[in-house]
């Protein structure tokens, strides 16, 4: 806002100084007008900056800087082109950041102004724009313009970057930086629509952690926590990355496959079961642990994401039937 409004007075600052020296004003109309373009920008940086409320400060100071608007153009005399070049510029300028509200506050501020510094002038019309004052306009339209255009972009591509990172975060679990549910499901749903009208094969898995609430109850929340997390980290290693590994909750975790068979997805299961057994989270092998797997491939059969986990599902219940630290594919 500094920025703008330094370069918005510093252009508005030659059209109305080419009138009021046509019209002959008097010196302190000029002063006041440099103290205006010069050293309010300033000012208005540095109430801004130790209010309390930064953001309802510099809305202030807009208002403000519509309300010399009104005030300058009932200076000029209404001249035409500067009135209303300066008039646009300062409503759409509240209207970009702002809204609708600032500027309807701004307006009435900048007509309000107006009224009585015109009808304490005497109401004097000047109709006719000199060949100067027309020059002196145009870096006023061009420049600021362009300017406001530019700033205009550069928070749209900011707004679009962070939209991305709060999209981002609500996709992935918080604690362990994979998929959550939310993520897992919307892949898929996606991923069962490709195969309505595909032939290909594609798998999910459902892994737990074997005995996860005796690690809890035994060692403490922060141990399992470190068991979750050395989880997720083989599922990161192992899988590709075209590849889904997700958090379902708690100690379960599932991993969506595409274009992968069940012969394929049992060698991954492997993988990461081999990748357990490597781990060596404390000196004593007391925090040893094993996983079991289930996994279900999709058919034609399935109609959404629920029958895909719950086949899934009743092959780890198979799995942990079994005798646990196993793999059940079906």
């Amino acid at each position: 806002m500094f920025l703008m409004r330094m370069l918005g007075t510093f252009l508005c600052f030659f059209p109305i100084l080419s009138v009021l020296h046509e019209q002959h004003s008097e010196r302190w109309h000029w002063l006041l007008l440099a103290a205006n373009a010069f050293l309010w920008p300033g000012f208005a940086f540095w109430r801004a900056r130790r209010a309390v409320t930064p953001l309802r400060a510099e809305h202030q100071n807009l208002i403000f800087d519509a309300a010399a608007g009104g005030f300058w153009i009932a200076m000029m005399h209404l001249n035409p082109l500067p009135s209303v070049v300066i008039a646009t510029i300062l409503l759409a300028d509240r209207l970009s950041a702002g809204g609708y509200a600032l500027m309807r506050k701004a307006a009435i501020a900048l007509g309000l102004t107006f009224v009585f510094s015109w009808a304490w002038l005497g109401m004097p019309v000047a109709g006719y724009v000199t060949q100067r004052t027309m020059l002196a306009t145009l870096p006023l339209i061009a420049i600021y313009l362009l300017a406001l255009s530019a700033l205009t972009d550069w928070i749209a591509t900011r707004l679009r970057e962070k939209s991305r990172e709060l999209e981002h975060i609500a996709m992935m679990d918080p604690f362990l930086d994979i998929a959550n549910r939310r993520l897992l499901e919307i892949k898929i749903n996606s991923e069962l629509n490709k195969l309505n009208g595909d032939c290909h094969h594609s798998t999910l898995m459902y892994i737990d952690i074997d005995d996860f609430k005796s690690v809890n109850d035994r060692f403490g929340h922060k141990v399992g926590d470190t068991l979750l997390i050395a989880v997720s980290d083989i599922l990161r290693i192992v899988t590709r990355q075209t590849d889904t590994p997700a958090r379902l909750g708690g100690d379960e975790f599932v991993v969506l496959l595409p274009e992968t068979t069940l012969e394929q997805a049992y060698d991954v299961g492997r993988r990461i079961m081999d990748a357990v057994t490597l781990l060596r989270l404390s000196p004593d092998r007391a925090l040893d642990f094993t996983l079991s797997i289930g996994i279900a491939s999709a058919t034609h059969t399935m109609a959404d994401v629920t029958d895909w986990l719950k086949a899934a599902d009743d092959a780890l219940y198979q799995a942990k039937r079994q005798g646990k630290n196993r793999i059940f594919a079906h």
